[in-house]
Order: structure tokens, then C-alpha cells, then sequence
């Protein structure tokens, strides 16, 4: 059993452990994507388009799949008959082949030897950008701007980031033109950690994501939303972020892998749900209980958020027996737009999808 970290940052849980078997199955998602958006429930993901697709359009194969993706016409699930294959000569080449010209001009290659080395610790990325503001996301600044580390919301990453940077002092020297940035790096660890806890999205990855200049000051404070925020206070801050409230549903379940350490110190430890380390719905009929299973820390957001009329019918959705398809392809769609904000390049990246590991069922 592998022993993962994440980092949830998505409403402030900022340190959690999870505990999860290696890999596991999801089956095919394209069918229950396209109905699940014809019911009534799970119809309302964003479909704002980003960066260079909103100025631009699709200009390559890849920036066409992200557009499809975003817009809800394509699923963000990859199932597992998509494999990368290293070149021939990078292949015949042994484990010298990361060091070849084949596997140098092959942009997924180096990261066909990055994924195996994830497979014991990660994170999940902060997303601390606002459409008003225009800085921040998934471009590698938590880890690469002066005085990320220090903020109280970021309390617990130093380490983690650490295991980061020394993925790129290892594997930067082997990869093309492209390289290997922090900002490529923090999203594919976070899509190996998904994909490995049982039950969880094998989403679709692209690289080639340029990290930020670190002369450049992180984003404005206050941006990440705290644990203790209401409903109103939330909905309008993932807005900001071009979310929509079935969106931060969705998000928001990723607690049921997580486990809280600054929330409440006298609770350090304490997991979301009673399935920790297992990416299924319990979280949801759990959290909307009139109490909480013991041994099981209510993050106060998520309970507000199993409550108010914005969010509470999708809530009760996913509480329900038979749902985990649903939301996980939800969830999918969600993370997918999370793992771009602030990429201003998407018709420039490459879809690597491939490399994940392979998904298995829940236990």
C-alpha cells in the first residue's frame, strides 16, 4: 500500500495524508458524461473558454481537445486503453534511453520516468487566482515566488515542494526544448495521485506549461478560500476562478481522500470521511448527516456548502447510492479546468495522457 500526500487546497484543507492501494479501474466515462449533462443535476460545469482559446480559438489538435473539454462536449476522463509507447529507439535503448535524442524530441517520453518515481508522495496545487486579478494558477509560482511558502495558507507544503524541485533538478536535464517545469510537474503529480487513491478519475494530462518568472510577486492575498467561509462566500470565489457551483461541488469532494491539520489543531489528523484514502461519495452522505461519524472532522465550508440552496440538490445527488460515476466524471471536468487556470499557452501544450498509471475499481 503506497502512502500519498496531498494537499487540498481547494477549501483550505491545507495538509492531508491519504492512504491508498496502486492504482485502480474506472470504467469507460464517455456514456454517463454525455448523460449526466441531460439530467437536470449536472449541467451546469463552466464552459468559459481560457487564455490563448478565448483570444484565439483551437489552433492545433490539442488546443481543440482542451476547447472540447472545457466546453463540455468532450469528457475529461481518459480510459485505460490509452498507453503511451516510448519510441522504438528509446525502447531498445534500456534505461539509457531517457538520455537519447528519440526520447528528447518526444515531448511525453521523460515523463513515462517521472510518473513511477510519483508514486509515493504528491501534491495538489493551490489555485490562488482571480479572473480580476490575472496572476496565479498552474503555473508553478507556489513553489518558484518569493514568500509563497510563508503564507499561512500554504503552512505544510515545504517539504512536499522540496520532493518537487528535486523531480526537476533529476529529469530536467533528459527532457526537449519544453523541458520539465515546476508548473508541469505540480499538475501531473496531482493526476497520479488521483488516479492511484481507488475509485478516483484517470483525468486527462497535458504538459508543456512555462513556470513563472520568479521576479514576478505572487498573487494577491485572500484569494483561497478559508474553512470556515459560507456558502455565498465560496460560490462567489470559484466564480472568480470561472467555476460554477456544480463545479465547487464537485471539487470540494476531493476531502474524502484528505485528512485536516490546520482547520483545528486539537483534530490534527482526524480524516473528511470514514473511507479515508478511498476517492468515493461517502464524503457527501456523510457530511450531510446531522452529525459526523466518529473519528471524522466536519470542515465547516463543507458542511455550509451540504446545506445552502445553491449547492445542496447536486450535494444530495452525490450522496446517494449509485452517484460515484457521476461525480467522479464530474470531478474530472472540474479539475481539468483547475489544472489550466493561468496556462496561457493551451494550444501549445501536449497531451500525455498515457503515462498515468491504470485505474482499478473501488475495493
Amino acid at each position: 500500500m503506497l502512502r500519498l500526500v496531498l494537499s487540498p487546497l481547494l477549501l483550505g484543507a491545507l495538509s492531508s495524508i491519504v492512504y491508498a492501494y496502486p492504482g485502480f479501474h474506472v470504467a469507460l466515462h464517455d456514456i454517463h458524461s454525455y448523460a449526466r449533462r441531460q439530467d437536470g443535476i449536472g449541467n451546469s460545469h463552466s464552459t468559459v473558454l481560457l487564455a490563448d482559446l478565448a483570444a484565439n480559438g483551437a489552433t492545433t489538435p490539442a488546443g481543440e481537445t482542451i476547447r472540447n473539454i472545457l466546453q463540455n462536449t468532450a469528457p475529461a476522463v481518459v480510459d485505460n486503453s490509452v498507453v503511451y509507447a516510448r519510441p522504438d529507439a528509446v525502447a531498445k535503448a534500456g534505461e539509457g534511453g531517457l538520455n537519447s535524442e528519440a526520447c528528447r524530441q518526444d515531448a511525453c517520453c521523460v515523463w513515462s520516468y517521472i510518473v513511477p518515481a510519483m508514486s509515493t508522495s504528491t501534491i495538489v496545487p493551490a489555485f490562488a487566482r482571480d479572473g480580476s486579478v490575472g496572476s496565479g494558477g498552474a503555473d508553478g509560482s507556489i513553489l518558484l515566488s518569493a514568500g509563497e511558502l510563508q503564507r499561512s495558507e500554504n503552512r505544510g507544503m515545504g517539504d512536499y515542494g522540496n520532493l518537487v524541485l528535486s523531480w526537476r533538478d533529476e529529469f530536467g536535464a533528459y527532457a526537449g526544448p519544453g523541458g520539465v517545469t515546476v508548473a508541469d510537474l505540480i499538475q501531473v503529480g496531482a493526476m497520479v495521485a488521483t488516479v492511484t487513491c481507488p475509485g478516483g478519475p484517470r483525468i486527462r494530462t497535458f504538459v508543456g506549461r512555462p513556470d513563472v518568472d520568479d521576479r514576478v510577486p505572487p498573487p494577491a492575498d485572500h484569494l483561497l478560500p478559508q474553512p470556515t467561509a459560507n456558502a455565498s462566500t465560496l460560490v462567489a470565489m470559484f466564480a472568480a476562478k470561472t467555476f460554477t457551483a456544480t463545479d465547487l461541488v464537485a471539487l470540494v469532494g476531493a476531502h474524502t481522500v484528505s485528512r485536516q491539520y490546520f482547520a483545528d489543531p486539537a483534530y490534527a489528523g482526524f480524516p473528511q470521511d470514514t473511507t479515508d484514502g478511498v476517492f468515493d461519495t461517502a464524503f457527501y452522505a456523510e457530511t450531510d448527516a446531522d452529525v459526523p461519524p466518529a473519528g471524522v472532522y466536519r470542515i465547516a465550508s463543507d458542511g455550509v456548502l451540504a446545506r445552502d440552496a445553491a449547492t445542496q440538490t447536486l450535494w444530495q445527488d452525490y450522496a446517494q447510492p449509485g452517484a460515484q460515476t457521476r461525480w467522479t466524471d464530474a470531478y474530472a471536468t472540474a479539475y481539468f479546468r483547475l489544472s489550466l487556470l493561468g496556462v496561457q499557452n493551451l494550444n501549445g501544450l501536449t497531451d500525455c495522457s498515457g503515462v498515468l498509471p491504470q485505474s482499478k475499481p473501488l475495493p
